[in-house]
C-alpha cells in the first residue's frame, strides 16, 4: 500500500535523542521515495486541537509520531476507526510500542520501515471513557516509578533504572476488587497492569504471548513479594517466563472494572493520569491502522 502525503508530528522534548538532523533525514527519505510531507512541532499547549486543525488543512493519509509513547498516543487519538494510518519514529526514552512492533530506534531505519507501507490493524484499550492505551497501562508501582522519573531532569534508560530502584524503597501493596469475565476477585497487589502488549520498552516481558490485534487485553496482577524474590522475578520477565511466577496472575479479558481501597496513581502509555479509586477498561477492536 502506497502513501503519498505524510504529516510528521514531532515532539522536540521527547527522550534524550539528538533531533538536530531529523528534518534533513525526513526531507531526504521523502524526496527519494517521492512523498509529499509536512512538519508539525508539539509545544505541550493544546496539541490535540492543533493537530486536528493541521490535519484538517493538510489532509495527510499518514500521521507519523516522532517521539515516545506519549507522542504516539497523542497522535493516535486522531485516528480511531479511520483510514488514515499511524507511523512511528521512536525518539522517546523507552519507546514501548515501537519495541513491540520491532521498529528500530535508528531514525533512518524507522523511516525506511514507513516507506515500505506494511499496515496492520491493532486494538486500543479505552480507560474511563477518556483515556486510550495502545501499549501498557497500570496502577501502582510502575506509575509511581514514572512519577519519580518525570520529577528527575535526566532522560534515557539509565534514568529509568534510577527511578526503578528509587521506587523500590516506597513500594506498597493495596487492596483491590476487580470485576472481569463475569466474576469478582478481591486481591492485594503492588501493581495491576492493563496490557495490550507484551513488554515494556526496557524489554521486560510481563505478558508473554500477547498480541496487539487479538480483540482482547490482559489483566495482570502483581501480588506482594519480598525484595529477595524481586531479582528472580525481574530475570523471569526478561526471559519471558513471568507467567510461572507465584507472584503474578494473568487473565485475558475484553473489559474490566477495578475498585481501589485508596486512590492509586494511573499511567497510560507512559503518561500519568492522576489518582483514581475506580478504573473501567474496555477493548476497542482494530481501532488503529499502524505501519510496522
Amino acid at each position: 500500500m502506497q502513501f503519498q502525503k505524510l504529516l510528521f508530528i514531532i515532539n522536540p522534548k521527547s527522550g534524550n535523542s539528538d533531533k538536530t538532523n531529523l528534518e534533513r533525514q525526513i526531507k531526504s527519505v521523502c524526496a527519494k521515495n517521492n512523498k509529499d510531507y509536512a512538519l508539525f512541532y508539539t509545544t505541550g499547549q493544546n496539541d490535540q486541537e492543533k493537530i486536528k486543525e493541521k490535519q484538517s488543512d493538510y489532509q495527510a493519509d499518514t500521521l507519523i509520531a516522532c517521539g515516545g509513547d506519549g507522542t504516539v498516543n497523542l497522535v493516535a487519538q486522531n485516528l480511531f476507526h479511520s483510514e488514515t494510518k499511524l507511523g512511528i519514529i521512536p525518539l522517546g526514552s523507552a519507546n514501548g510500542l515501537a519495541h513491540e512492533l520491532e521498529i528500530e530506534n535508528d531514525v533512518e531505519e524507522s523511516l525506511e520501515t514507513l516507506m515500505k507501507g506494511r499496515v496492520k490493524d491493532i486494538d486500543v484499550i479505552c480507560i474511563n471513557d477518556k483515556n486510550y492505551c495502545l501499549h501498557l497501562s497500570d496502577l501502582g508501582f510502575n506509575a509511581q516509578m514514572i512519577k519519580d522519573f518525570e520529577e528527575n531532569e535526566e532522560r534515557g534508560m539509565f534514568a529509568y533504572a534510577k527511578s526503578f530502584f528509587s521506587s523500590l524503597i516506597d513500594k506498597k501493596a493495596t487492596d483491590f476488587l476487580i470485576e472481569f469475565n463475569g466474576t469478582e476477585k478481591d486481591v492485594k497487589a503492588e501493581m495491576i497492569v492493563l496490557a495490550n502488549a507484551s513488554s515494556y520498552g526496557s524489554g521486560a516481558v510481563i505478558n508473554p504471548g500477547s498480541k496487539l490485534d487479538d480483540g482482547s487485553f490482559e489483566l495482570i496482577i502483581f501480588k506482594p513479594m519480598p525484595l529477595r524474590d524481586l531479582v528472580s522475578l525481574t530475570l523471569e520477565s526478561f526471559l519471558g517466563d513471568i507467567k510461572n511466577s507465584p507472584y503474578v496472575e494473568i487473565y485475558k479479558v475484553e473489559s474490566a472494572k477495578i475498585y481501589c481501597e485508596q486512590a492509586e496513581l494511573l499511567q497510560v502509555d507512559g503518561e500519568l493520569k492522576g489518582e483514581h479509586k475506580e478504573v473501567k477498561a474496555e477493548i476497542m477492536k482494530g481501532a488503529i491502522k499502524i505501519i510496522a
